[in-house]
């Protein structure tokens, strides 16, 4: 961060797959907030905004030129200015940790699920924010993930690392194995969100180890897809299932806040056949006031090196096509 640069060079995704965008994109408004904590917004008028270059694999790009990023204002009371730049967040002083809250939200744009989020016990207060990010950013999201997620979460709970190994899996889904890694990235984002903000969530709770694991993710979309009931996903064990629902109604009571009703697949075929999202039906949390409709392509579209992008250019992702076959 301090030469201006980012990268990520390697990725694990589908490119052939029209229904979930690359990970380089869906997390990009979340960097781009923490450009501005960091560095500034240049809202002041005191010094330019600045521009990050990053390097991030998708689709398309060579990784020849680096794409020119520019910060994305954060509207959260006390955030002005802060970081380490002037050591706000150094500081010891009353009131300082939930400030640091307060900015690690800011940038998911989670500010209205502080409360809910807070009421999540460890590791999983971590992947809720991740996962209720995730479906609001991402339409093409359905029901059947999110159990799948959160049941192989709570499942890992009990598993050992034999019993880890030795499962075994009826075949690979490609779209499973994009999943898992989206979230894994959203892992390794949380990470650098935290620590920008002065750790208001322990480090610990962000590893991979401690809230998922890709067979075991595998495994349980694989069971959803089929139709398995919540109670097959998280084993019969009664204790899982009262956190499966409580996990569950956090996420979705935070994604009905931003018009987001996290539907079956199945149910969402019916409702529009040969589609998947939600066209036309919200508009994205920024002073800008787009609709989404109409842009729910804009990733596929860009090409790739050497671009300057402005805040505004970086909706929620709402795909236009159906399902892959």
């Amino acid at each position: 961060m301090s030469s201006g640069e980012i990268e990520c060079s390697n990725t694990l995704e589908d490119a052939l797959d029209q229904a979930l965008p690359s990970q380089a994109f869906v997390y990009r408004p979340v960097r781009q907030r923490v450009y501005a904590l960091l560095l500034g917004d240049g809202r002041d008028g005191a010094s330019p905004c600045p521009t990050v270059k990053e390097w991030f694999v998708y689709s398309g790009n060579p990784l020849r030129h680096p794409d020119l990023v520019r910060p994305l204002q954060m509207n959260i009371p006390g955030t002005d200015g802060l970081g380490y730049g002037n050591h706000s967040f150094v500081h010891q002083e009353p009131g300082v940790q939930g400030r640091r809250l307060d900015a690690l939200l800011g940038c998911f744009d989670l500010s209205s699920s502080r409360e809910e989020l807070q009421a999540v016990e460890s590791p999983f207060k971590a992947l809720c924010c991740l996962l209720i990010y995730l479906f609001v950013q991402v339409d093409t999201l359905c029901l059947e993930d999110l159990h799948a997620f959160i049941a192989q979460a709570l499942c890992l709970q009990g598993k050992s690392t034999v019993q880890l190994v030795d499962l075994q899996l009826d075949y690979i889904d490609p779209r499973a194995v994009q999943l898992g890694s989206l979230l894994v990235r959203g892992l390794t984002t949380l990470v650098l969100v935290n620590s920008a903000c002065g750790f208001p969530w322990r480090t610990s709770d962000f590893m991979p180890w401690n809230v998922f694991d890709g067979k075991l993710f595998h495994q349980k979309y694989l069971q959803a897809e089929k139709g398995h009931s919540v109670e097959a996903l998280v084993e019969q064990n009664r204790s899982r299932l009262t956190k499966f629902h409580a996990l569950k109604s956090v996420v979705c009571k935070a994604c009905v806040k931003e018009n987001r009703r996290i539907v079956s697949r199945q149910h969402g075929r019916s409702q529009q056949p040969g589609r998947w999202g939600r066209q036309g039906s919200g508009s994205h949390r920024t002073s800008s006031g787009y609709s989404r409709a109409g842009h729910g392509q804009h990733w596929r579209d860009q090409g790739a090196g050497n671009r300057q992008y402005e805040p505004d250019h970086w909706r929620r992702y709402s795909s236009s096509s159906g399902w892959p076959n």
